[in-house]
């Protein structure tokens, strides 16, 4: 009896205690955040307009995100935050292979590609809310994209002449739109659980792009333009610095 009594005092003073701390976080006010997050990133349409003379076969899959970002509340609700997020998409080339068997029947064709490098510098107003120990936040951000197309190469037999296509890597920038929203959980008194989507949508132009032709001993370049309508999905946890 005396050790379920000394459980149950136990108990309620863990739960006082616990109690007491939640009181005293929900009551301190913090007016700014750096946050360091990581997840995954997931191709969505894009809010851009493509370029139906600059057509492209390669896309993206889904892939991996990093985040850092930093705000300051100026009033009650709303402040202002900057962002620099980075996304690592595989390519996916599967079109290629679709595309030339079409209109070369026969052979075996294979293709591959490295993988898309996203980093989004992205910064605009935001709007918090806050009970007890949680605060939520939407935002309205644009910025500037740097986007890295990967290098890609099909493979296959034409006329059982081994033919490859190899199309060069290269990078560019371009003007960013994006908004998103986060959770974050107050664990101690300067700490918090983040929990943030985010949505980025760019339009990325290669202009010079090398597409390298061989077949058998005979090799061809030529220059290539594409255009990429790039909308992309982060979905974020990590660690939040409260001040």
């Amino acid at each position: 009896m005396k050790k379920v009594c000394t459980l149950i005092v136990g108990l309620l003073a863990t739960s006082m205690s616990f109690a007491q701390q939640k009181f005293i976080l929900s009551h301190i006010d913090h007016r700014g955040f750096v946050n360091l997050s990581g997840g995954m990133s997931m191709p969505v349409k894009s809010l851009m307009k493509g370029d139906a003379t600059a057509p492209s076969d390669v896309v993206a899959l889904r892939g991996t995100s990093m985040q850092v970002s930093a705000g300051y509340r100026l009033t009650r609700r709303f402040g202002v935050m900057g962002s620099f997020t980075n996304c690592l998409n595989d390519a996916g080339t599967q079109k290629l292979v679709d595309n030339i068997q079409k209109s070369h029947s026969g052979g075996n064709w294979a293709s591959s590609g490295g993988a898309w490098n996203c980093s989004h510098l992205l910064a605009g107003p935001y709007m918090t809310f806050a009970t007890g120990i949680w605060m939520f936040d939407t935002r309205l951000t644009g910025g500037y994209s740097w986007i890295q197309r990967p290098s890609t190469e099909l493979k296959g037999q034409f006329y059982d002449v081994p033919l490859s296509i190899k199309t060069s890597q290269t990078r560019n920038g371009s003007f960013a739109v994006g908004g998103g929203a986060s959770i974050r959980c107050k664990i101690t008194r300067n700490f918090a659980l983040n929990f943030s989507a985010d949505y980025v949508s760019t339009r990325a132009s290669f202009d010079n792009l090398t597409s390298t032709l061989t077949i058998g001993q005979d090799k061809v370049e030529d220059k290539i333009r594409e255009v990429h309508a790039i909308g992309l999905l982060s979905l974020n946890g990590g660690l939040s610095l409260l001040f």
